[in-house]
């Protein structure tokens, strides 16, 4: 009683479902008495991500920038209208990391977009 007790929390931890019904579209892994879906981590399906910090700000911003490939990454600041504001070229080392910005707007709402090889992010900011 106590291995099937076990067992059965083991898959529940882990996020095994028993007896789930197959399909032919997705991608399954069997295992006898076991079935539980594959998880896929393809460039292809990973969303880039973007957070800035603070927001509202007033000079300095930092961009937390995820999921990207490691390479040059382009930074746009757009105004409400979608007219380019400040654009700069920032070189991404790992594809996670932090870019520290100093802007010298005018208070008022913009736009933050980061473009790295057919990756796009966007984000809104409120400068004071």
């Amino acid at each position: 009683m106590r291995k099937i007790i076990f067992f059965l929390l083991c898959c529940f931890i882990s996020g095994y479902c028993i007896s789930q019904p197959l399909t032919t579209n997705d991608s399954i892994k069997t295992t006898p008495g076991l079935i539980y879906k594959a998880k896929e981590n393809t460039p292809n399906n990973i969303k880039p991500e973007l957070a800035i910090f603070p927001n509202p700000a007033k000079n300095k911003i930092t961009l937390q920038v995820s999921n990207f490939e490691p390479g040059m990454a382009i930074v746009k600041v757009l105004d409400l209208k979608g007219a380019l504001v400040r654009e700069d070229n920032r070189l991404l080392t790992n594809g996670t990391e932090d870019i520290i910005m100093f802007l010298m707007l005018k208070a008022g709402i913009y736009f933050i977009q980061v473009n790295e090889k057919g990756k796009v992010t966007r984000k809104k900011l409120v400068v004071l």
